[in-house]
């Protein structure tokens, strides 16, 4: 009789040897398995913050790219009533007096009045003209104000001219409004009609209204008169531009113009801020822990490797200048320690700010060879959407891939085994059994034998 359960024949427990067998095989195996797909993750999550470092990096050098950042002005207002003021680098420092005496202002214009708006006006066409340059547009015999209105905002070629309905006491009239200020833009309307008279008993000559001139802006600086079409006026003082909010001959608005150091020293140390932590972050993930003797997930990449020499070569960098020299980090006080960070001697660059901005603007500015260039160049050939981080993220993803080919093909050649394993182990276990089986059987058979003595 064969036997069905797992080790009755022998009495050894086959089902866990069989484990046994199998997981001092798979054990080891395993293991390795663990150690790769954690060394794996490591990398990836460590270039998950390589490039977040770096893009940050990124973001503050980007700022120091056109050199705005780096050659500011400040600016007071004696009243914020009458202007506002911008200004650029090219801004000189000095003081200035000013007065509004009037604002910019658009041209608007309105047909007669009607007591129905909704009631077509007449077919034919409206032909505007603003500052050379024109535009029509056709009235069916059905349009009311609205449609009139929404045509001429709608038009493809519109030039510069809103249409409004405006309902008063009077009743509701179409207004035309120019969308730019002064006396250039002034609007020229022609009606005609193609059947009756409607369209020019409503907007032709004679019928219109003038609701607002258009006006140039009127101001005085330092007492010089300045016609301007729009109330923002711009490098009337070089480098700076007016917004006008109010006219009042009678006044006189005081502005003063000076060098923003403090604003560029900032800048400068928002710079060496991202560098030191992007040097930072770098030590960190490329690290070795001799107490604890483990190494960090980039220790001895070669990208990590790569990136701190480009930092360092880029920082030490002599930048040319419009002079005929150049300039570097350290001639405005940003110096390097024996650890790779950078700090900022503030008397050095207070002085340096003070006697060569121009300078200071080209070390970080200057087109493709300055240095905030420079280092976002560096940058973005890593962080960028195909760049070389983009690269090795690919590559871990395929190892990932590959790994977990390997785990799946390992556990089948593991489940294989088990089962040749169990099924050898049963088969000797049936042997066992019918050996048993004979054993007992020919002990019986000796035992009934004449003569035979039975020990008690």
């Amino acid at each position: 009789m064969a036997l069905t359960a797992t080790g009755m024949g022998s009495g050894l427990d086959i089902t866990n040897i069989v484990k046994v067998l199998v997981d001092a095989e798979k054990a080891p195996k395993e293991a390795m398995f663990n150690k790769t797909e954690d060394s794996i993750k490591a990398k990836v999550s460590a270039m998950g913050t390589l490039k977040s470092a770096l893009s940050t990096f990124q973001d503050a050098v980007k700022k120091l790219q056109t050199g705005d950042a780096l050659n500011q002005r400040k600016i007071s207002v004696s009243s914020d009533t009458y202007i506002s003021v911008t200004a650029d680098k090219t801004a000189q420092a000095g003081s200035f007096g000013i007065k509004v005496e009037q604002l910019a202002a658009n041209h608007k214009i309105a047909g007669t009045n009607v007591a129905d708006p909704t009631q077509p006006v007449g077919e034919g066409s409206l032909g505007f003209d603003i500052n050379g340059k024109s535009f029509s547009v056709d009235i069916g015999a059905t349009d009311s104000l609205a449609t009139i209105a929404k045509k001429v905002n709608e038009a493809s070629d519109n030039t510069g001219v809103t249409a409004t309905v405006i309902t008063s006491d009077a009743g509701s009239r179409l207004v035309f409004s120019s969308n730019k200020t002064g006396e250039d833009n002034q609007i020229t309307l022609t009606a005609t009609d193609t059947s009756g008279t409607g369209i020019t008993d409503m907007f032709g000559t004679g019928n219109t209204t003038t609701l607002q001139d258009a006006k140039n802006a009127v101001l005085y600086i330092d007492d010089q008169k300045v016609t301007s079409q729009s109330n923002e006026v711009k490098n009337a003082i070089t480098g700076v531009t007016l917004n006008l909010k109010d006219a009042d001959i009678a006044k006189t608005t005081t502005i003063k113009i000076e060098q923003d150091n403090d604003a560029v020293k900032t800048n400068v140390q928002a710079f060496v801020d991202a560098y030191n932590s992007l040097a930072t972050a770098i030590d960190k993930m490329s690290s070795y822990d001799k107490d604890k003797k483990t190494a960090a997930a980039l220790q001895g990449d070669s990208m990590i490797r790569s990136i701190e020499s480009q930092l360092r070569s880029i920082s030490s960098e002599r930048i040319p200048t419009e002079d005929g020299g150049s300039i570097a980090l350290y001639d405005i006080g940003i110096k390097t320690d024996r650890y790779g960070k950078l700090s900022v001697d503030d008397t050095k660059l207070n002085k340096a700010l003070t006697e060569n901005m121009s300078g200071v603007e080209a070390l970080f500015a200057t087109p493709d060879k300055g240095l905030a260039n420079r280092f976002y160049e560096l940058s973005d050939s890593y962080v960028k959407a195909r760049g070389l981080i983009a690269d090795r993220q690919t590559s871990f993803t395929n190892q990932q891939n590959r790994l977990a080919d390997q785990r799946e093909a390992f556990t089948l050649k593991m489940d294989q085994l088990t089962a040749r394993l169990t099924k050898q182990f049963n088969a000797m276990d049936l042997v066992v059994g019918q050996l048993n089986q004979q054993s007992s059987g020919l002990v019986d058979r000796l035992n009934s034998l004449p003569g035979a003595v039975k020990k008690s």
